[in-house]
């Protein structure tokens, strides 16, 4: 994203509404979800793809572009990222939902722990945080209006079959650790 002209290395992804609990994560079992994160790592190596870090725990995060026109979310790439970085990219559970910001207390950090660290990565201002948040919730806004939204897992799809055991998605039930059959290919 840009934020009057600025391209920046870590951005916020706010994912639209309409498309919440649609993602590998919430499609995979946990088993699979691992799976995914060992290759990855393998692949890539234990650290941040964003800013480089190897302290701390590493989560695996899915990069999303979106086609606002035919309303199509494609999944881009996924990558290890570390914590901080991910709080960035879902800030607007973090920072602004009392579950994100009750979290982000018990872990010891703010909401300004998480500018300082994404104007350390992207060398920017606060201002200029400040700018591409609020570019990054009217896009969201205006994204979430939308609920025709489609998805494309992408090259994943195909990588899912050749590569884990079963062809059976699920979807993780948010409410227990029951997994719920979403989806066959």
């Amino acid at each position: 994203m840009h934020c009057e002209g600025r391209l920046f290395k870590l951005e916020i992804e706010l994912v639209p509404e309409p498309l919440w609990g649609r993602s590998l994560y919430h499609y995979l079992s946990r088993e699979e979800w691992r799976s995914l994160r060992d290759f990855v790592a393998r692949e890539e190596g234990e650290k941040c793809y964003i800013c480089g870090s190897t302290n701390g725990k590493l989560e695996l995060h899915e990069f999303w572009k979106y086609d606002d026109e035919n309303h199509v979310q494609e999944l881009a790439g996924v990558h290890l990222i570390c914590e901080l970085c991910h709080m960035i990219k879902h800030i607007g559970y973090w920072c602004y939902t009392e579950n994100g910001q009750m979290s982000l207390r018990r872990r010891g950090l703010s909401r300004e722990d998480l500018i300082k660290h994404f104007c350390r990565v992207n060398n920017c201002s606060v201002e200029e945080f400040e700018r591409h948040e609020k570019e990054s919730l009217e896009k969201w806004m205006e994204r979430s209006k939308h609920r025709d939204w489609r998805q494309d897992l992408g090259r994943y799809k195909s990588w899912m079959r050749n590569h884990i055991n079963t062809v059976t998605w699920t979807k993780r039930d948010p409410i227990g650790d029951r997994d719920m059959r979403f989806q066959k290919f």
